[in-house]
């Protein structure tokens, strides 16, 4: 029955083998990619098309931002109703670092809500350090702790921080690949969205402003600008000497989302924005050349297992659970795709309707891009009399029971030889006593 199963799963697969897509194995782009550390991710299936030194430290400049706004978010409750006023000793901290700014003035008072626009979209570091300072409970040093310890919980492990402005800092960075899993995760946040896809937005009246403007960094989102793209939703940009360009930027297109993080692009005459020019590049190689096609739709019929102690049949069918859905490049034919169904000899009674038995697994170029899971057709029941007389029939097939046999069977051979020695004895002194009787 084992082999059964298995030559039914492989001519399934031999069937849909011509029309089964693959993806997340990292690819090359059709250019020359310049920045330091790249990372690409297609959001609808979690395929990393690209990555270059996705690992490696690198300065975030104010793409730290990002966290900043994350912790904000998550111990402000009242994001309009709440007000922070911007204290003196945050505009000396800044005085002759030339850091960007949004034109707030000391005693200015504003929301959350507000403060979050100003940090986010034009990047104002005395807005960032305000938030930093109402959340820590004038400390801004305990908001840093707080960005720390998200960081980790969020599995961030090449990440720290020591501001939360990105100003530069030699013990002040992070990696490609933790700055997609943070960016991942503040984007699950609506207000956190709605402000970065943002490009202009107007902060007063205040009590110092009657009309404060804040315009975005995020030059891709701006339709005047030459690096305008229209399928991007945001994010955040940064910049410092130390960092580079860099870009954290999602784009939404005919129903594909992605994710690209650039750390460390080059500034040069010719190209002073190369971080836009390159997301821009990736996302146009991601659009054209990739394909989401569905993988397997969820309940085809995939295997058959044997059924053990049930009344209600001998075999389980086992369908796939959801549809799969998975990126193919166009230069990727599917007969490269390899598949291996993992199902057990047989199994038992009771099963219920949908219960996980076997998986599939999906390789590409002997890289795993995918599993599923395959699951029962419907429920069987256990038969207690095919139960006891199962058992029954397993104990005298086991190990344990032919043991048992041939100790019994040695047992009585050896019974057999002493009673035979004995017997002769009985004898030999029968006879013995009858020759010497007279």
């Amino acid at each position: 029955m084992r082999k059964l199963a298995f030559i039914t799963a492989t001519v399934i697969l031999l069937l849909t083998l011509f029309v089964t897509p693959a993806s997340a194995a990292t690819y090359e782009p059709d250019f020359e990619v310049q920045s330091k550390a790249v990372y690409l991710e297609n959001l609808n299936t979690g395929a990393v098309l690209y990555e270059k030194n996705a690992d490696q430290r690198m300065y975030p400049a104010s793409l730290t931002k990002i966290m900043t706004a994350i912790v904000v978010l998550e111990n402000v409750k009242d994001l309009d109703g709440e007000m922070a006023e911007y204290p003196l000793y945050i505009q000396n901290l800044l005085y002759g670092t030339n850091a960007s700014l949004g034109g707030l003035v000391v005693g200015e008072r504003l929301s959350i809500r507000n403060l979050l626009y100003s940090a986010l979209v034009q990047s104002a570091n005395e807005s960032a350090m305000i938030l930093a300072n109402y959340v820590g409970n004038g400390s801004i040093g305990a908001f840093v702790e707080m960005m720390n310890q998200k960081a980790a919980e969020l599995g961030c492990s090449g990440t720290h921080f020591t501001n939360p402005t990105g100003l530069h800092n030699d013990n002040h960075y992070t990696t490609a690949r933790d700055m997609a899993v943070m960016a991942k995760y503040a984007l699950e946040n609506e207000t956190f969205a709605k402000i970065v896809s943002t490009y202009v937005y107007d902060i007063g009246p205040t009590n110092k402003h009657e009309s404060l403007m804040q315009y975005s960094t995020n030059r891709m989102l701006i339709p005047s600008s030459k690096y305008f793209y229209g399928p991007i939703c945001g994010v955040k940009t940064g910049t410092t000497d130390e960092a580079g360009r860099c870009f954290v930027g999602k784009a939404a297109s005919d129903g594909y989302q992605y994710l690209s993080v650039v750390l460390g692009s080059p500034e040069t005459a010719e190209e002073p924005y190369m971080n836009f020019m390159e997301t821009r590049r990736l996302y146009k190689w991601a659009f054209n050349h990739f394909t989401l096609t569905t993988l397997y739709s969820g309940g085809e019929l995939l295997a058959e297992v044997p059924v053990r102690y049930s009344s209600d049949g001998k075999i389980v069918q086992l369908f796939t659970k959801d549809s799969v859905v998975q990126l193919l490049h166009d230069e990727v034919s599917p007969g490269s795709i390899q598949y291996t169904v993992e199902i057990p000899e047989y199994v038992k009674a009771p099963i219920e309707q949908g219960e996980t038995i076997g998986t599939l697994h999906v390789r590409l170029a002997d890289e795993e891009i995918g599993t599923m899971e395959l699951v029962a057709g419907k429920s069987y029941s256990l038969s207690w009399f095919k139960y006891f007389f199962g058992k029954i029939g397993e104990f005298f097939g086991s190990t344990l029971a032919k043991v048992i046999l041939v100790l019994v069977v040695l047992l009585v051979g050896v019974y057999i030889y002493f009673m035979i020695q004995h017997n002769k004895k009985k004898k030999a002194q029968r006879k013995y006593y009858r020759q010497n009787r007279y």
